[in-house]
């Protein structure tokens, strides 16, 4: 008996030695799902959400990560002297810099008034303390030229960008950009046409006054992440945090390509931006990171009809040197039918659930809006809205996770209500804009 024992270890040795090639086991893959809420409509036609899940495979444990070619973009302007912010980011990214391999690029950008390029990219090395030592030389001082300092940021990483390397700009700030390029807009454009060439942006607020609208757009238009640092003693943690996320990237300037059948039109793609580019839609995606799942709400008009029609179709794009089975597609269909009860006998609660969950914090997000604006009894009836909208879903009453997802977001409004009357608006609107980023984004 222990013979054979010996023998079974030593074949496993062996066939974990073999190349997986060798061995014919198929390359890990991303799937792209679509499934309509409403499979079944009536002839009429209307309004269907086609829920897409893009999920991607956990290849990387045990496995040495791509190198990383990251530029680290911080505010020194005087306010991060309050609560000793700049102390807190200086620990935060010295202790990045001790995780980082030889082969990895570093650039640091710091800017107030004047941006100035601390470290110009290029290979860590092995001389870490004379990076941390530069770092440490920081001292706050000026004015928020965040424009100038992105736009460094963004040069250096262009530098070395390439697919063997995650390209990455980290942008931190604790106030409002207030010289030099300010206006959100331009910035955006300025991170799309960067992150078409496969740099992403994250961004890192710090504190309660700087703007969340412009850190968040920039995260969204750059295809990273978005961090509300509420206590500047956090800051190592969300740091980490992010490494670990870019640790793990599999394939970088993803994009879903969305082509629609005949009379169908997309009226919008919830929380997630979205282009027509001649005959098809583009929701990019940004980097994809490796054991993780992404959901996109696509609200669609279908026409009037009969029998059945294919509403949408599409397939996931993306760039990476990481072996992976070929890009993953999906279509969806509806069957028309005079019969009202056969719609609702038919409707996916899974997928309900979904669209529900993204439709109110869609409302959430305009009700952000209008507290921007100073508004706070119409930030309370889009608030009203939106809970009297997800408390109406079919999926409500639902048993298992589709109907937990549902009553837990009923009550993350109920709570961000309490909030927006009783808390300081302007933390208020932080911590809620920041949850809803999270539900619309599945983090």
């Amino acid at each position: 008996m222990k013979k054979i024992v010996v023998s079974l270890a030593v074949m496993v040795f062996m066939a974990a030695s073999i190349p997986a090639m060798a061995l014919h086991v198929p390359p890990p893959v991303f799937t792209l799902d679509g499934k309509l809420n409403c499979p079944v409509i009536t002839e009429r036609g209307g309004t269907a959400y086609l829920q897409l899940t893009l999920t991607t495979p956990d290849i990387l444990k045990d496995k040495k990560r791509k190198p990383m070619n990251l530029s680290v973009v911080i505010d020194r302007s005087g306010s991060m002297d309050d609560q000793n912010k700049m102390e807190f980011a200086k620990k935060a990214f010295s202790s990045l810099v001790d995780q980082l391999q030889p082969n990895d690029i570093l650039s640091i950008v710091i800017y107030d008034d004047i941006v100035d390029i601390v470290r110009h990219a290029s290979k860590v090395g092995r001389n870490r303390n004379s990076i941390k030592r530069l770092i440490d030389e920081v001292y706050p001082r000026g004015s928020t030229n965040l424009g100038g300092g992105l736009v460094e940021g963004l040069k250096q990483a262009e530098r070395f960008v390439g697919k063997e390397y995650v390209n990455r700009v980290v942008l931190l700030s604790d106030g409002l950009a207030n010289v030099g390029v300010t206006n959100p807009t331009e910035l955006n454009s300025i991170v799309r046409k960067y992150r078409n060439r496969s740099i992403s942006v994250t961004t890192m607020g710090v504190g309660l006054d700087y703007n969340e609208n412009l850190m968040m757009g920039l995260s969204e238009s750059g295809g990273g992440n978005y961090y509300f640092i509420e206590h500047p003693n956090s800051l190592a943690s969300y740091v980490r945090k992010e490494f670990e996320i870019v640790s793990s990237v599999l394939a970088q300037n993803a994009a879903i390509h969305l082509n629609l059948g005949d009379g169908v039109s997309v009226q919008d793609v919830v929380g997630c931006e979205f282009r027509p580019e001649s005959e098809r839609y583009i929701i990019p995606v940004g980097d994809l990171y490796a054991n993780e799942t992404r959901e996109f709400t696509v609200e669609l008009s279908i026409p009037a009809g009969t029998g059945t029609k294919t509403v949408a179709s599409g397939e996931l794009k993306y760039e990476s040197n990481v072996i992976i089975a070929s890009s993953p597609k999906f279509a969806a269909t509806v069957k028309y039918t005079k019969d009202f009860a056969e719609v609702e006998r038919n409707r996916d609660i899974k997928a309900q659930a979904k669209a529900d969950i993204a439709v109110s914090a869609r409302k959430v997000e305009q009700a952000m809006q209008a507290l921007d604006a100073g508004d706070k009894d119409a930030a309370e009836m889009q608030l009203n809205e939106a809970r009297e909208m997800i408390s109406n879903s079919p999926a409500a009453s639902a048993a298992g996770a589709s109907g937990e997802s549902v009553r837990s977001q009923i009550g993350k409004i109920e709570s961000y209500q309490k909030s927006a009357k009783e808390d300081d608006a302007n933390k208020a609107k932080k911590s809620i804009q920041y949850d809803n980023y999270k539900t619309r984004k599945n983090k």
